[in-house]
This record gives C-alpha cells, structure tokens and sequence, in this order.
C-alpha cells in the first residue's frame, strides 16, 4: 500500500542518505524529528489550551454563588437594614439596593442574578455577568438576601455585570437582580 512508503515521524525511511547539511555543519544538538515532534506537541498545546480555560470557567461561572440573608427585612445582613433603591432596569417597585442598575431584568430562572452572556431586547447591549458573593453582609457576606414590600417577598441577588454597547464601548460594575418569589422570571 503507498501509506507504507511515508516515513514515521521518529525513524527514517529505509535506503535513506544523510543529509548534506549535516556534512557541512556537524551533528545538530537536537535531531530534527526530535524537534519536530516538539514542534506539534506545542502547537496542540496551545490550541487546546485556551478551550480549557473557556470550558473550565464557564463551569465554574454557571454554579455560582447561591447563599443567602432570609430575613425579610435584610436585618441579618445589615443590622440596620437599608433604604429601598427603586429599579432602574426593567419595571417594579422600591425593593433592594445597591449596586449601578437594580431591576428584575437579569433575575433568572431560578430567581437569581443570571450568570453568563444575555443581550438586550433592542440589540443595543450585550450583558455578560457572574454572581459574587463578598458584598452582601456587614460581617459575613453572601449572593443574595431577601425582602419584603407590599405583601410580596423579593431576593435581592447581586453579581458583577459587563456591558457592551455596540459601539464597543464598555462598563463594568455590580448589578442588583430584584426577583420576586413564587413568580417566573420575566422575559427580557
């Protein structure tokens, strides 16, 4: 079969001659298909890599932080509990605080922060977040923490947010998911 006419990587073809180069310089330190070989295994290196890293961390980011303050008023987490911020990202009433943008756009299915890429409904920005859980609590903090208003109980969920406007610019800070419970998440 013309497959066993092409030489392996590691040992020479049968009848094979030196090559002149080698005459003229002497013995290479390395041999080629030695270097070859460590050529293509850098190479597959380097290409697989960075696709673990991608994969291993959108991993960790999808089971993100889920503790949580249950105490309706957030008096376990701030003993003074706080003054309502009102939403300013999707529609709802005064609830949680904190944070650039507070609303129940980015709660989840879960009714949580949502962790991941998620683009706006115009098209107008692209939302890439993960959950955090080291800025709720005065001495032991948490992801979330819950609050009730008007007879409903919301969990006030925190993660850090990026956003992309097409133009290309962007933002990064902490966003505030106001979800009510025993409701589903809106769609965005």
């Amino acid at each position: 079969m013309f497959t066993d006419t092409i030489p392996t990587m590691d040992a020479p073809p049968l009848g094979a001659v030196p090559s002149r180069v080698r005459t003229v310089i002497g013995d290479s330190p390395v041999a080629r298909r030695t270097l070859l070989k460590g050529l293509v295994v850098s190479a597959v290196a380097a290409t697989l890599v960075p696709f673990d890293w991608v994969f291993s961390r959108r991993a960790a980011r999808a089971d993100g932080p889920t503790s949580e303050w249950t105490a309706p008023n957030c008096r376990d987490a701030y003993s003074e509990g706080y003054t309502e911020m009102r939403a300013n990202w999707g529609p709802g009433p005064a609830v949680c605080y904190g944070g650039w943008r507070v609303g129940d756009y980015p709660c989840n299915e879960d009714q949580r922060h949502f962790e991941g890429s998620r683009s706006s409904s115009d098209g107008e920005e692209m939302f890439s977040a993960y959950r955090i859980d080291s800025a709720c609590g005065e001495t032991s903090t948490r992801n979330a923490w819950r609050w009730s208003n008007a007879g409903n109980t919301y969990r006030c969920s925190d993660a850090v947010t990026t956003v992309t406007w097409t133009d290309g610019s962007e933002y990064t800070d902490i966003t505030i998911a106001m979800c009510r419970l025993g409701t589903s998440r809106r769609t965005p």
